[in-house]
């Protein structure tokens, strides 16, 4: 048997996004509950081995559909040049603006209700589609902080999870529009609070 018989046949690009357009496809138009691994493959054009040999549970299907439509093109407005609160506000207003279009809220609601299913899975979908983003923001906070303007004694991983958290919060429980209107007053009232006394 050759090495490339060895190693299995490589994955079909194709194949896969087939299979991630069929994902979101369904998402959009059943939501999360009504999706299942037998469905996206009818709809891929593929067998449902096919669907669990690449994803081996529904919620890493559907973490892997997110990141290949928001979570990659999500806005990414921390510019070191900047001031750390004018970093902190453009990324923000683009993140909760980004969030609040009515494709992306499906996508990032059918993440949380992947996430909701075992804590398993709600932990490789938090490393592989969340970390990065929580963790840039506390860099950047921890920045404002070597730099004076904000707080020595903030709790810079809960102001994180505060920003990240409300859009998740606002989605839920308020209209598209209301998303970034409430966001942005919650980042004053951060802001505010984090600024270092006399700055």
């Amino acid at each position: 048997m050759d090495e490339v018989r060895r190693r299995g046949r490589p994955r079909d690009a194709g194949r896969d996004k087939a299979i991630l357009d069929a994902t979101r496809s369904a998402l959009l138009r059943d939501g999360y509950a009504g999706l299942s691994m037998e469905k996206i493959a009818t709809a891929a054009g593929v067998g449902k081995p096919t669907v669990y040999r690449r994803w081996p549970s529904k919620a890493a299907l559907v973490g892997d559909a997110v990141l290949d439509s928001f979570l990659s093109d999500a806005p990414d407005a921390l510019n070191p040049d900047r001031p750390p609160a004018e970093q902190l506000t453009g990324w923000y207003q683009a993140y909760a603006t980004a969030a609040a279009e009515p494709c992306n809220a499906a996508m990032i609601l059918a993440l949380t209700a992947a996430a909701s299913e075992s804590p398993r899975d709600a932990r490789s979908l938090y490393e592989q589609h969340s970390r990065a983003q929580h963790e840039a923001v506390v860099d950047c906070l921890r920045a404002g902080v070597q730099s004076g303007d904000f707080r020595s004694d903030a709790d810079l991983n809960a102001v994180a999870s505060a920003l990240i958290g409300s859009v998740l919060y606002q989605l839920l429980t308020q209209t598209d529009t209301a998303v970034v209107v409430r966001t942005g007053n919650l980042l004053d009232i951060l802001l505010a609070g984090l600024r270092a006394f006399g700055r």
